[in-house]
């Protein structure tokens, strides 16, 4: 059964200057199509109505993507192997795209008329608020009250899944993460990168060459990932390395698997705003869409997952280990110590201290990741 839920929190920094929430997510499953969407408004000054612009992204997104699968029904993609395509191959000559690429291009090109005629209706019947008088640079204001084009004030990045029985695909502009999880490797990110997208700058829906900036995967073979998940770029930059985002994502699938979704949900819904606070204080979104008889099979897999990812934490600790008392052996042979020498013992000696604790953290870990392995195997037996 496939089931799936969303959740978008206001930034740490927008609560201190009193900014709405600039995300928005948003699940839908109706007659086996199952739909996921995030998408997050500018933060800077010229895109002051973002949140709106995010809002009627998803919108629209929804509404095209409903009217595509009622359109294209199984047989475009029937028996199409995984496929991903990046940003760059949309550029080609029309007359080179296959049918699957034109589709998408008549996709893309229905979300941003839809987005853009919302965002149109909002900016003619929506005047300047005294939120907007007092916060928003004059030049800006001037702009958008002569403008017959709204593209900048409303922009936002935008990424989707769409699932149907016979075939998923998924799509992005902007930054933020697609992760999808299925037999190996475990997880992947199935959605081409965007090298565009780098520290605060990113491709979004406001660009005059939106529509060569999607990215998009698809499959129609019959495989499918057992769950994915869309996040913001608020949560996967508070994480850094994606392998650090990914296991986040393993731990709620793990609740999901082991609590049920309602207890996930209230997790989440605690977790982000405090996630925000201590990582990148900006606003959060997670959309998830997963299989529950899928999940459960897979909950061993999980666990052994991130068995390996402490193992391999706790082999460098050691590696660390090693070479700085190796480094420490060297300096107790020398019978004079220069100031230089005297600063290198003294970090080789912070190393092993601060190595030891993480690798004494890391075992614990792994005893207690062992410990859940024995009850699901124990479990799994016993069923």
């Amino acid at each position: 059964m496939t089931n799936a839920f969303h959740y978008s929190c206001e930034g740490e920094s927008h609560k201190a200057t009193g900014k709405v929430c600039q995300d928005h997510s948003l699940t839908c499953s109706v007659d086996g199509l199952t739909v996921a969407i995030v998408c997050d408004g500018h933060g800077g000054e010229r895109y002051f109505r973002s949140d709106i612009g995010s809002k009627c992204a998803a919108d629209a997104t929804l509404e095209a993507v409903t009217y595509f699968a009622e359109q294209v029904g199984d047989t475009l993609f029937e028996n199409k192997p995984f496929t991903a395509v990046g940003p760059t191959t949309t550029l080609k000559d029309a007359k080179d795209l296959s049918a699957v690429d034109k589709a998408f291009r008549q996709l893309f090109s229905s979300i941003i008329y839809r987005w853009n005629e919302k965002i149109k209706q909002h900016a003619q019947t929506v005047a300047i608020t005294e939120w907007e008088k007092a916060n928003v640079p004059p030049k800006y204001l001037e702009e958008f009250s002569k403008s017959e084009s709204f593209e900048k004030q409303y922009g936002c990045t935008l990424m989707a899944y769409v699932q149907t029985p016979t075939y998923w695909f998924a799509f992005h502009i902007g930054d933020g993460k697609c992760i999808s999880f299925q037999e190996n490797p475990i997880w992947k990110e199935p959605i081409p990168w965007d090298d565009r997208c780098f520290l605060n700058k990113t491709t979004s829906l406001c660009d005059t060459s939106a529509i060569e900036e999607f990215r998009y995967c698809y499959q129609g073979d019959g495989h499918f990932p057992w769950a994915i998940l869309l996040g913001s770029d608020g949560l996967d930059d508070s994480f850094g390395e994606t392998d650090n985002l990914a296991n986040f994502y393993v731990q709620i699938l793990k609740m999901l698997a082991n609590e049920g979704q309602p207890a996930t949900e209230a997790s989440l819904q605690e977790t982000l705003p405090q996630l925000s606070k201590i990582g990148s204080k900006d606003d959060m979104s997670v959309a998830c869409v997963y299989d529950d008889t899928a999940l459960h099979a897979h909950v061993v897999d999980l666990i052994q997952y991130q068995i390996n990812l402490v193992t391999d934490k706790i082999h460098n600790a050691d590696s660390r280990i090693r070479s700085a008392k190796k480094k420490l052996s060297s300096y107790s042979k020398l019978k004079f110590l220069d100031e230089k020498t005297k600063i290198e013992i003294s970090y080789a000696k912070k190393e092993v201290s601060s190595s030891n604790e993480e690798r004494n953290n890391l075992l614990f870990k792994h005893d207690s990741l062992m410990g859940q392995l024995s009850l699901m195997l124990s479990k799994n037996t016993k069923e």
